[in-house]
């Protein structure tokens, strides 16, 4: 199944969720079928726009790390490595200087967007 036939199959169940099923729960159980429903939005998002997402932080990490790495590091592939070569670069000061703190900033904040465009878009918009 694709992401977007999947993504769709998520709203078709969601829909059916808030549309039919939440007005016929108790009341006592309408909060939890209301976060199910978030939790399927944001899985529709996640196939919609994950792929996406994962490819840009791979490559402003992959970059960002090739930068400001010390000889004796690995080459990271995978992107939980990169965060961690990020992470120790920043941590060792390695983008204190005004160039790579700008860098660093700005992947920063579209790394964060993207996370948020996946898991409360809404917040985009305020």
């Amino acid at each position: 199944m694709s992401a977007g036939a999947a993504s769709d199959l998520l709203g078709t169940a969601r829909e059916a969720l808030l549309g039919e099923l939440l007005p016929a729960l108790p009341a006592e159980h309408r909060y939890t079928a209301r976060m199910i429903a978030n939790a399927m939005a944001i899985v529709a998002r996640e196939l919609a726009l994950g792929n996406d997402a994962h490819s840009r932080e791979v490559a402003c990490l992959r970059g960002l790390a090739a930068d400001v790495a010390s000889p004796a590091e690995p080459e990271a592939a995978e992107l939980p490595a990169l965060r961690r070569t990020v992470a120790a670069a920043i941590r060792a000061g390695r983008f204190d200087d005004a160039a790579r703190a700008a860098a660093i900033t700005g992947t920063l904040l579209d790394v964060a967007a993207d996370r948020v465009a996946i898991s409360n878009p809404k917040a985009l918009r305020e």
